[in-house]
């Protein structure tokens, strides 16, 4: 049996005509903004009212997962010793698990769903390393749509994601042989984690992409 499949999108800079034919290049009929703040101050037309009017007049149904998949947490019990959000503790929490959940709902009653934030490339997003990491494991196909429309699957990014951390992870040696591609890649996604994730409580100007 075929695993259901999950898309993601940037809508970056794109004018809304644009978007739209990036997710109907794929079937997409329920756009899911994991946004934590449905707004953008540089892109207006992806403010919540005017995407999910537009998508409704394109036959999309909108709807906005802040609680479930945002990551711009402050609650202290998802957050690391740093102070930063941990994107495995977001995982395991109520509301991310309602929202996969909610997912599973969503394709048993036959909406082909993509799920959108701003960045154009999934690597630099947390719909990748958090959202995405934990629907691979629940047993969805996770496809990420490209801006030129190309797509790439969750396994071929999880490979440039270890080549972006090369340097930095475990190696198999004489005294931990045992070292595996597994290992590796649960440090790379730490690291992603570190990059990326939200401080709510840094005194340093965070970018608005980081959501």
């Amino acid at each position: 049996m075929n695993k259901p499949i999950i898309y993601t999108v940037g809508h970056s800079t794109h004018q809304l005509d644009y978007f739209v034919s990036l997710i109907q290049e794929y079937g997409v009929t329920c756009l899911i903004d994991v946004r934590s703040v449905a707004a953008s101050s540089y892109n207006p037309q992806y403010n919540q009212e005017p995407l999910k009017n537009y998508l409704k007049n394109h036959g999309v149904t909108y709807l906005h997962f802040s609680e479930e998949f945002g990551a711009r947490f402050t609650d202290p019990d998802l957050l690391d010793d740093d102070g930063q959000v941990d994107f495995e503790k977001v995982r395991k929490s109520w509301s991310f698990k309602n929202g996969v959940e909610r997912l599973w709902q969503g394709v048993e009653k036959g909406f082909v769903i993509a799920m959108m934030c701003s960045e154009s490339e999934p690597l630099d997003c947390h719909r990748f390393s958090m959202v995405s990491l934990a629907l691979v494991r629940d047993g969805f196909d996770v496809k990420h749509i490209l801006k030129d429309k190309s797509l790439k699957s969750h396994t071929d990014l999880e490979s440039i994601l270890l080549k972006k951390y090369d340097k930095k992870l475990p190696k198999p040696d004489i005294f931990n042989p045992n070292v595996s591609v597994a290992d590796q890649l649960k440090e790379a996604y730490r690291l992603k984690n570190k990059e990326i994730g939200f401080s709510p409580y840094s005194k340093q100007p965070q970018q608005e992409n980081h959501d």
